[in-house]
């Protein structure tokens, strides 16, 4: 090989590796016996089809007859401003249960479990200030509740 077809090489080669194409080396003969000539051959890139993806299904409600879970466990919630009055924080889920706090409009609290599903709610057990206990998210015409931060 001579200096020439060297350079012609090395250049071929430094220009793949800075576009970053597909390189592989062929050996070809030519006229001349004694020597060997070096051909470089790329690869077009094959562009991949772009497929769109499939949105996963909506989760299953907990509870058919309430509105859509949105509270999260270790997050916070906060009450909506939508009804005047506080919601009712119960000792166990269900509304026949004692009320062991009440929480006011735009009262921050704290989601420990849940949902689960009793007398037609969906219910979270809380954490407001110093109290425990589980309160209902919404009905099916409103939401009582929501996760702190949504404007």
């Amino acid at each position: 090989m001579n200096i020439t077809s060297f350079l012609r090489l090395l250049l071929a080669v430094v220009g793949c590796v800075l576009v970053g194409c597909d390189l592989r080396l062929e050996r070809t003969s030519t006229p001349v016996a004694s020597a060997t000539a070096v051909r470089v051959i790329t690869d077009t890139p094959i562009p991949t089809p772009f497929v769109m993806p499939t949105a996963p299904p909506p989760p299953t409600p907990t509870c058919p007859d309430a509105p859509r879970e949105r509270l999260i466990v270790g997050e916070r919630g906060h009450v909506l401003p939508d009804d005047p009055r506080p919601v009712n924080v119960r000792s166990d889920a269900g509304t026949e249960n004692r009320v062991v706090t009440t929480i006011p409009i735009n009262g921050v609290f704290t989601v420990l479990e849940g949902p689960i599903c009793e007398d037609e709610y969906s219910w979270y057990k809380v954490r407001y200030r110093e109290t425990e206990g589980w309160l209902a998210e919404g009905d099916l015409t409103s939401y009582y509740v929501e996760p702190y931060g949504i404007e």
